[in-house]
């Protein structure tokens, strides 16, 4: 099962368990299911927290800093600064921002789907991703709470916004609706 997939079955577990809040029967199977989610995502972050000073070593020694671009490109995932941010937020399309963080599991889940959509011709925004250890003031200043969290702006005005883990086709969703 790829990472896609595990999104997407995780989100319809979420959703289950909203929805059957008031199914007082069906309680040990949701208490089941509160125990999978919490497992997944201590994994997830335990995973993230372990590879994060791996991946900073090999940057140091390599010399690739991770670096923003000076242009935004629509056909891949841009990591941006405030002011490409802002310059990007001025572009006649919508704008899909990821806030995240090395250390969040979830947030190293979606770096394949927001790849693969910003790849694809199926989606009509650019999609930047804002690191909020780097970016602090940014993330406080759109409110950020939770980690990730997309944002689908349009002329400087939030039209979505959603925190925690998509699938690619969840993803695709989100910004075409």
């Amino acid at each position: 099962m790829n990472s896609n997939e595990l999104i997407a079955h995780l989100n319809r577990l979420e959703n289950w368990l909203e929805e059957s809040k008031s199914r007082y029967h069906l309680l040990p199977l949701r208490m089941g299911g509160y125990l999978l989610l919490i497992i997944t995502l201590l994994f997830s972050n335990l995973l993230a927290v372990i590879r994060w000073p791996v991946v900073s070593l090999k940057r140091l020694f390599t010399g690739k800093a991770s670096q923003a671009n000076e242009q935004i490109d629509s056909n891949r995932v841009n990591e941006v600064n405030a002011q490409q941010l802002e310059q990007a937020m001025k572009s006649p399309g919508p704008v899909l921002i990821d806030f995240w963080a090395e250390w969040c599991g979830p947030c190293i889940m979606m770096n394949t789907p927001l790849k693969k959509l910003a790849a694809s011709n199926e989606i009509n925004c650019a999609i930047v991703k804002v690191d909020t250890v780097k970016h602090k003031k940014l993330a406080d200043e759109y409110n950020v709470k939770g980690l990730p969290t997309l944002l689908l702006v349009k002329d400087g005005e939030e039209l979505k916004r959603y925190a925690g883990a998509l699938s690619y086709h969840e993803l695709k969703e989100f910004v075409n609706q």
